[in-house]
């Protein structure tokens, strides 16, 4: 049997993609996990963390809340948006990168706005 096909999106692009052995994630009623051939589903996920198996280790993803679609074997995830990290440690420094980002995008449109 074939892995899951994993895409992860933001409003900003893709952040992730590639085939996982399984993923973890929560939604209103709590966790849940899918493995291949998992019978299609929608779920609405709610801020936290979404863990996913690789073949190179786990991967985990902070992120504010979102949609996931598993149809066919393919698990299209769209999050508002994502920090992603081989090691529940390294989510602390990817979150502070994309707070980094964040704020100089901020800064660029007050420039942009004040001229």
């Amino acid at each position: 049997m074939k892995p899951l096909q994993l895409e992860i999106r933001t409003p900003d692009g893709l952040a992730w993609s590639g085939p996982v052995d399984g993923l973890r994630a929560e939604d209103r009623d709590g966790w849940f996990g899918l493995r291949r051939g998992r019978s299609d589903l929608v779920a609405s996920l709610v801020p936290g963390l979404l863990a996913f198996d690789t073949a190179e280790g786990e991967r985990f993803v902070a992120h504010g809340g979102g949609m996931l679609d598993l149809e066919a074997g393919r698990c299209r995830v769209l999050l508002r948006q994502a920090a992603i990290a081989e090691s529940l440690e390294g989510i602390a420094d990817a979150l502070a990168r994309q707070l980094g980002a964040r704020r100089h995008r901020a800064e660029a449109r007050r420039g942009v706005l004040a001229d």
